[in-house]
């Protein structure tokens, strides 16, 4: 029975130096990974460019061996839009793999003399990570729009149709036109086409002497503005573009003008002020302005009542159906 005591205490302290040294020989094992003391990259950013769609760049390692990078690329991080503007400064993340057997610095890894940047004209921004993987940040240089390729000549007036028309720029991605009677400004489009009609903005504003003015963008930068011949509008010529506004593309009230912009219609008194919040009695109909100062279509609810609006020219409607199938009399209200 002594005998078999010692045998189970030997096979106990075998068994338990056998264990110490199984878990022991990872920590072993990776002690003995090969520290990489420098990250070397090289950088193709020739794609990134304003109007490029391109979002990503050619990353390349220096030392395969030790580490790679992640599909040899690099993803954008701050791309506005689908495109690069001007005034972007585009950065990128990449990822970097150590190799079996090799490890990074963890003390060193995080600071800007750890990486060598080649080509590309990228610089180190920040880095994370651990022995096995680090995710780098590098940046680019502040995109920069090239004003030179955005020059617009050529400004010409149709006299007959009110268009205005201008020769394209070379890179443009659209342009501002801005439309003058004298020296007040009537209204402000953007346009992707090199022409512009406005016939209804003249006809509603009456005879004067008129310019525009243009300009190229693209992404961000801009060119400079251009102006235009006067086109001189007067009696003779006014039938030509409507006759200016009494309603919305109508005949002149005599009190004010009709105007349009980007938001819609909006009515100016013949003392400058306009409606806002408010309904407005004009060439014997009614129409009701928002909050903005803009003719509202459709269905009107004020003081408790609901009126429409007709979606073409703006008018309510009195004494018919509506075009959803409901009742008004002959103050506009709804016949519940």
């Amino acid at each position: 029975m002594k005998n078999l005591g010692f045998l189970q205490k030997t096979a106990a302290l075998g068994l338990s130096a056998f264990l110490l040294a199984a878990f022991a020989f990872p920590t072993y094992a990776g002690s003995n990974k090969t520290n990489i003391d420098h990250i070397t990259l090289s950088f193709d950013t020739g794609n990134i460019e304003i109007g490029s769609s391109e979002k990503r760049i050619e990353v390349t390692s220096g030392n395969d061996n030790a580490y790679t990078v992640s599909n040899e690329q690099a993803a954008a991080t701050n791309m506005d839009g689908e495109r690069w503007k001007s005034g972007i400064t585009p950065k990128f993340n990449i990822t970097i793999k150590a190799e079996e057997g090799f490890k990074f610095d963890t003390n060193a890894l995080k600071n800007s003399n750890y990486y060598t940047l080649n080509g590309g004209n990228v610089s180190f921004v920040r880095a994370r990570g651990g022995s096995n993987s680090i995710t780098l940040t590098v940046k680019m240089p502040k995109l920069k729009g090239n004003a030179e390729n955005l020059g617009v000549d050529d400004l010409n007036w149709d006299e007959y149709s009110g268009k205005a028309s201008w020769s394209p720029a070379d890179t443009a991605e659209k342009y501002t036109v801005k439309l003058y009677r004298g020296s007040s400004l009537v209204t402000q489009v953007e346009t992707s086409a090199t022409s512009y009609n406005f016939s209804s903005e003249i006809g509603n504003r009456g005879k004067g002497n008129y310019t525009f003015k243009v300009r190229a963008s693209a992404w961000g930068a801009h060119g400079e503005w251009n102006v235009s011949d006067d086109l001189y509008v007067g009696d003779d010529e006014l039938p030509r573009f409507g006759g200016g506004g009494g309603n919305p593309g109508g005949n002149s009230s005599g009190r004010g003008a009709w105007l349009k912009d980007n938001n819609g219609w909006w009515y100016s008194r013949s003392d400058r002020s306009w409606p806002k919040s408010q309904w407005e009695f004009i060439n014997n109909k009614w129409y009701y302005f928002n909050g903005s100062g803009y003719m509202v279509t459709g269905w009107v609810q004020t003081k408790g009542k609901w009126y429409y609006c007709d979606r073409s020219s703006g008018a309510m409607l009195t004494n018919t159906t509506t075009p959803d199938g409901y009742r008004v009399d002959g103050n506009g209200a709804w016949i519940q």
